[in-house]
């Protein structure tokens, strides 16, 4: 009578180690790939063919926007537009810049998980007369990603915007 209740409650033992032992190696394997929501995953190193920055929309109808990408002959371009306010002088060029400009932005995203944080939730707090900027990437599959200032941001994420424009900033002619 006893032996059978030992074995159950071995076989149960081990059973509860290999279940927790596999919830364990299954939350290591979540911490090193990124979540890019219900059951799909993306590598970290997945790659980013073009990322784009944009001000706009204030108060004073200015805009701004620099973006890297991918080109046709898988060269990687740098395009830039500026008009500081309504009616001003715009001003863009388009320049060839090396690939380390995808891959400075790629680790830049990889850093702030920006993959995991999935559709974000508006935030309650709206500027009417701010302008709005949008970050958005595109990885080889064609697929993009946008966040915006108006999203709420999970933890310190919001540094991604900051990061991003100031790896593309140092692509730029000089021009702001």
């Amino acid at each position: 009578m006893k032996k059978p209740i030992v074995i159950a409650i071995a076989v149960f033992t081990a059973v509860a180690v290999l279940v927790t032992a596999g919830a364990f190696m299954f939350e290591r394997f979540k911490q090193r790939h990124i979540l890019d929501g219900p059951g799909m995953v993306r590598p970290p190193c997945y790659t980013i063919t073009s990322c784009r920055y944009y001000t706009g929309g204030g108060m004073d109808g200015g805009s701004n926007s620099v973006e890297v990408y991918t080109g046709e002959d898988n060269k990687i371009y740098l395009s830039y537009y500026d008009c500081p306010y309504n009616g001003a002088e715009e001003k863009s060029y388009t320049i060839e810049v090396g690939p380390m400009a995808l891959t400075e932005i790629q680790q830049a995203c990889y850093s702030r998980r920006l993959l995991s944080w999935g559709k974000l939730p508006k935030s309650d707090l709206e500027l009417l007369d701010a302008p709005q900027t949008i970050l958005t990437v595109t990885y080889g599959d064609g697929e993009m990603y946008s966040v915006s200032g108006s999203d709420e941001i999970p933890g310190e994420g919001y540094k991604i915007f900051g990061e991003i424009y100031s790896i593309l900033n140092s692509y730029t002619q000089g021009d702001d």
